[in-house]
């Protein structure tokens, strides 16, 4: 091997390395970025949330076709064809004037994702022979954890002297840079095309996912009991159940739902999912929390997340070596767990508005998240013979972007939904019915988006009122996460008693289903 070939090779590493960390990057960012995003756009809660629902519901839908488009095209044409969308969403992310526009650029953000996503790992991996493969998957995801842990920092910061936008423009230059690493990298990016691809499997699990997601999330101003809600849920749980059945009965499903016949996956899978729902939740609300509730700048909101993602971090290693020694369900069991224990502490802290309560569950929830989410994965595609790893992998990334994108619905319905029942009563409290009542409502509104005009005017008029309604808004989002809770103890119930303590590996030609 020439020193030339040998560049090439890491280049193609480093081009991995970039896509995924604008993935890690965007996803801390956004989330820093949000109470800034409702201040400026003058947002609800309602609405803001789509900015996180859109996107994952996006990415899961799509992410199975991702893998599938990758196959039949070439990894390099579709990571290209990924960071240039990720890159064009990410640009009309920050130019945004209102809503509609931002969401349509988180659009294309969740479609550059799941081109370049699959393909970014597949790149970094298949650059080099067996022998130094780990040494390259290992550096990959070193430099992503370090995007991971650096993008709230760094989003913090930006968004703290420039404005939101720049948590969007920060992949700009990302993108720039990866496509400089990829075209350096020469053929080291070759990669072999084949299989086939139907778009109707891909739409089918779209038009399924989209009116399930609608109808959660809108069900706090619709009511749950409204006939368009209800609708709504039951036409997309009609059309998913169809979509299973046509991808069990496929020769080449786009996701392989017989895998999850052996009891093992399908834990697997219900713990991605599970943890999934939370994690969103706790990404978008937690952001809003440290900054609306606790008045913290967006840098010190950043630096606070690292609370969460160090531990998550520091025991991934952990998790690896208890998995290596006793199998999956000692860590994921003792992860589930702790995770519980750390969201449910936040249920009873949150209220309270004093983060020096909160940051031991900051620590605890991240550490048992840690435990967990790798191993699951780890242990759902050794489940399968090696020719059929890549779709487990696909199967289990759908469920848990779908677990995101159902979480984010259900956690920020619940938030809004006691947030709007609380405001109502706290106003019809402090002042009779008329106009004092309505200007006084319209004050609080504005000051639940943020305006400062609105908090300012509210501390000098109804000083009770502005207190009142800043521990209105912890108590909602400390109610939003008890749904976060439950959803990971749902996961630590599946993994107790389906998982085997220490599954026989299987061979490599083995078969789990017919």
């Amino acid at each position: 091997m020439t020193a030339a070939t040998s560049q090439q090779q890491w280049y193609a590493v480093f081009a991995g390395s970039g896509a995924l960390g604008m993935i890690m990057i965007d996803v801390t960012g956004t989330a820093v970025a949000l109470p800034s995003i409702q201040r400026d756009l003058m947002l609800s809660h309602g609405a803001q949330q789509w900015i996180i629902t859109l996107y994952a519901l996006t990415v899961a839908a799509t992410i199975a076709t991702g893998g599938r488009l990758a196959d039949v095209f070439g990894r390099k044409r579709s990571f290209i064809a990924g960071v240039v969308l990720f890159a064009l969403g990410s640009l009309l992310c920050g130019v945004s004037v209102d809503l509609p526009m931002l969401l349509c650029g988180r659009v294309l953000e969740g479609l550059g994702n799941i081109l370049m996503g699959p393909a970014a790992a597949l790149l970094a991996t298949e650059a080099f022979g067996p022998t130094q493969r780990g040494r390259a998957m290992g550096i990959y995801s070193a430099l992503g954890g370090l995007a991971l842990v650096f993008g709230p920092i760094i989003c913090g910061a930006l968004v703290q002297l420039g404005g939101w936008r720049w948590a969007f423009f920060v992949n700009l230059p990302l993108a720039a840079a990866t496509l400089l690493m990829l075209r350096a990298a020469g053929p080291a990016t070759a990669s072999p095309r084949g299989g086939i691809f139907r778009p109707m499997h891909s739409l089918l699990l779209a038009v399924a996912l989209g009116p399930l997601v609608l109808g959660l999330q809108q069900s706090h101003v619709w009511g749950w009991n409204a006939a368009l809600t209800l609708t709504l849920i039951a036409a997309g749980a009609v059309l998913l159940a169809l979509f299973i059945i046509g991808q069990r009965r496929a020769l080449e499903p786009l996701v392989d739902m017989r895998l999850f016949a052996d009891r093992q996956f399908a834990a697997d899978g219900i713990v991605l999912f599970c943890a999934q729902c939370a994690l969103v939740g706790q990404s978008a609300f937690g952001a809003i929390y440290l900054q609306r509730i606790l008045h913290f700048t967006p840098l010190q909101s950043g630096l606070a997340m690292l609370l969460f993602l160090l531990p998550l971090m520091l025991c991934a290693p952990l998790a690896g070596r208890l998995y290596d020694r006793y199998g999956a369900k000692l860590p994921v069991v003792t992860g589930l767990t702790l995770a519980t224990l750390g969201l449910f502490w936040q249920t009873q802290v949150l209220p309270r508005a004093d983060f020096l309560l909160m940051f031991p569950a900051l620590i605890v929830t991240g550490a048992g998240m840690g435990l967990f989410l790798s191993q699951a994965y780890t242990d759902g595609t050794a489940r399968v013979a090696e020719d059929r790893r890549g779709s487990a992998f696909g199967a289990l990334d759908t469920v848990r972007q779908l677990g995101g994108a159902i979480g984010m619905a259900a956690i920020g319905t619940v938030v809004a939904g006691m947030e709007r029942a609380r405001v109502l009563d706290i106003a019809a409290k402090a002042v009779p019915e008329g106009e004092a009542r309505a200007h006084l409502e319209s004050l609080m509104e504005q000051a639940i988006y943020g305006k400062d005009e609105a908090v300012r005017a509210l501390l000098e008029q109804w000083p009770a009122v502005a207190s009142a309604l800043r521990l209105s808004a912890a108590q909602s989002i400390g109610d939003g996460y008890y749904v976060g809770s439950g959803m990971v103890a749902l996961g630590l119930l599946a993994a107790w008693v389906l998982m085997r303590r220490k599954p026989a590996a299987l061979p490599q030609n083995a078969k789990m289903v017919p």
